[in-house]
C-alpha cells in the first residue's frame, strides 16, 4: 500500500486547492482522530505561535470526524482563517490507498500525541518519505531517533512542537536527511511482512533446540 502511495499519479497542487490548502506553503500534516490524547490543542497552540511570526507554514488535521460544538467554537477561536484546514477523510476516499496518497499533500508530519502506543499514522507518513515530529512515550521513540530518523518532543509541549516545524521548514538538509532515515527504518524494522518473517524464523529457531 504504502509504495502504490508512493507511485500514484498525484498532483500535489490539485488536490491542494480542492481542499482550500494554500498551494505555496509549507504544510503540516496531523492523521487521526481530532481528540485531546492525540494532542489536537498543543497542535492548534504551536500553529498559533507560528502563524503570530510567519505566514508560509499552513496545518491540515485529517480525521474520520469533524469538530462540532465546544470543540469546534474552541477551533475558531484560535483565528486560523485559512492557515488550518481539518479535512474529513471520507472527503479524500474511501479506502486506505486514497487516504495514503493524501499524505503526499504535505511537507512535514507531526503526531503530538499525548497517550499513544506506536500509531500507524506515523509509521505511515514516515515509510512515504516526511519528516515527521512526535512525542517521547510509550513506543514512539522506537521509530524516531531524535535528529536521526524524526523530532522527538516532549508530550504537551506545544512550544518544542512549534520550534520543531520551523526547523523542518527552514532547513531543507534535515528535512531530507530524516525522511530518508525515517523512511528506511520504517520498511526495513516495521514492515509486517519482516516483522511475521522475523517471527516464524524466532519460533523455529527456538523449535530446533528442543
Amino acid at each position: 500500500q504504502i509504495e502504490a502511495a508512493a507511485n500514484a499519479e498525484f498532483d500535489r497542487d490539485a488536490v491542494r486547492e480542492k481542499f482550500g490548502i494554500r498551494k505555496d506553503r509549507f504544510v503540516v500534516l496531523c492523521v487521526g482522530q481530532f481528540i485531546d490524547r492525540k494532542g489536537r490543542w498543543e497542535y492548534l497552540k504551536a500553529g498559533k505561535s507560528i502563524a503570530a511570526k510567519r505566514d508560509d507554514i499552513d496545518l491540515v488535521w485529517l480525521t474520520p470526524q469533524l469538530p462540532e460544538g465546544s470543540d469546534l467554537e474552541r477551533v475558531e477561536s484560535f483565528g486560523f482563517g485559512n492557515r488550518l484546514k481539518i479535512v474529513l477523510s471520507a472527503d479524500v476516499g474511501k479506502d486506505r490507498h486514497s487516504v495514503l496518497t493524501f499524505f503526499r499533500i504535505a511537507d512535514a508530519f507531526a503526531l503530538p500525541s499525548l497517550v499513544e502506543g506506536l500509531p500507524i499514522a506515523l509509521l505511515e507518513a514516515m515509510a512515504l518519505g516526511l519528516p515527521s515530529i512526535s512525542t517521547n512515550i510509550n513506543a514512539i521513540p522506537e521509530a524516531i531517533f531524535d535528529e536521526k530518523t524524526g523530532l522527538l518532543i516532549e508530550p504537551a509541549d506545544s512550544d518544542a512542537l512549534a520550534n520543531a516545524i520551523e526547523r523542518l521548514a527552514d532547513n531543507a538538509v534535515l528535512r531530507e536527511s530524516i525522511a530518508n532515515n525515517g523512511r528506511e527504518l520504517v520498511l526495513r524494522d516495521f514492515d509486517e511482512r519482516h516483522v511475521a518473517a522475523n517471527i516464524i524464523d524466532s519460533y523455529k529457531r527456538s523449535l530446533d533446540r528442543k
